[in-house]
């Protein structure tokens, strides 16, 4: 795969199957605009049979910018770029970040572990190490959550390097990543914590199965658990058959409204009773099982709803993005992998470049693919 866009053309498609190929297109576009600039392009050639996943436009823009970046071949034989991510290359990169995501892995070979965590856009998720799980989180998830413009200038020289696999998306995958994560982040519903034994304490909305420990958070490995026990809590209230329920038209646009109201209500603002109130389960009064008379019970019956639509969602995503349980570089040969950024503040820009760099962890290794500068 060649990494050069011509002056007056760009052929970009992606596979997504929530949209129409011509709403596809007109999204990319969009956001190729808001970063190349209008005038920049000029002129767009779309191809329905072209899968370019976006690396030779991120590449181009890598270029233009000036950004540390060097292709790396995967083990598919496929180019991906690998650019360099730091608090001076961070904030260039703004627009692609807030509209992709990203699996990363925190590389700490003088450790015992390296880390798992993610970037749901402008967002690090579970920024943390582990045995730690108490810095920044909600509700007692475990689960940090860091702004990325506050983050990156904090790290040093010292801070352990990351690599991410990034996955640029459409809004609608944006949309509903973030809906999960912040409903995640309120503990709408709850996930026992397993690195090395933990005991975690017995609060409300816990899942008894899909224990996580970082790697299984950030690859989503225990997502289908999740689902399945959340399926048994709604069946349990009364809900036959929680697949056909969340079918019915009417329910689906008053799911929409809950999920409105979770993504527009900052990061910092999410609670676990933040869906305990009249106006929302107000929303679902033709839904409730003939029995449920208490706010109690309903509040109850709606996060469980919510839980479900959200983790199921979230599921199909990833899954449509190519995520596996690979904790390394692994996911580079996915289909939908745009690129790799690398967090490090003690690489040198000029030998990245040079495409000489390489790093490992204390089990995460760097391929031992080809790799060249960027022309």
């Amino acid at each position: 795969m060649k990494f050069t866009i011509k002056t007056h053309a760009l052929v970009l498609a992606t596979v997504l199957s929530s949209f129409t190929y011509e709403a596809r297109a007109v999204d990319c576009m969009e956001l190729i605009k808001g970063l190349f600039g209008k005038k920049q392009v000029q002129t767009y050639a779309v191809s329905p049979d072209e899968r370019l996943n976006h690396r030779a436009f991120i590449t181009e823009f890598a270029k233009k910018n000036n950004l540390p970046i060097f292709i790396k071949q995967n083990s598919h034989g496929v180019d991906v770029p690998v650019i360099l991510l730091n608090k001076t290359t961070a904030p260039k990169l703004k627009g692609l970040m807030e509209n992709s995501f990203g699996t990363l892995a925190a590389l700490q070979k003088d450790w015992n572990n390296d880390h798992g965590l993610l970037r749901a856009g402008k967002y690090i998720i579970d920024l943390d190490t582990p045995g730690a799980r108490g810095f920044g989180e909600i509700e007692n998830t475990g689960l940090a959550w860091k702004n990325i413009e506050t983050y990156m200038p904090k790290r040093s020289t010292g801070s352990s390097p990351m690599v991410e696999v990034t996955y640029l998306l459409s809004p609608e995958e944006k949309s509903i990543i973030e809906y999960y994560q912040k409903v995640r982040r309120a503990a709408l519903f709850r996930v026992k914590f397993t690195f090395k034994g933990n005991k975690t304490a017995d609060y409300p909305n816990l899942l008894n199965n899909g224990g996580e420990h970082c790697f299984i958070f950030c690859k989503a490995q225990a997502v289908d658990s999740h689902v399945y026990e959340i399926k048994s809590k709604l069946q349990g209230l009364g809900v036959k058959d929680p697949d056909k329920f969340l079918n019915d038209e009417k329910l689906i646009e008053q799911i929409a409204v809950v999920e409105k109201f979770i993504i527009d209500t900052p990061a910092d603002d999410v609670r676990s009773t933040m869906l305990n109130n009249k106006k929302i389960l107000t929303l679902f009064d033709d839904f409730y099982p003939a029995d449920m008379k208490t706010d109690l019970k309903k509040v109850e019956f709606v996060n469980w709803l919510i839980s479900y639509d959200s983790s199921k969602r979230y599921a199909k995503v990833l899954d449509t993005l190519g995520v596996s349980g690979d904790y390394g570089l692994g996911d580079a040969i996915n289909t939908r992998a745009s690129a790799i950024f690398i967090y490090d503040e003690a690489a040198d820009p000029a030998a990245f470049k040079n495409a000489t760099y390489s790093n490992f962890g204390k089990f995460v290794s760097w391929p031992t693919t080809k790799q060249f500068p960027a022309e």
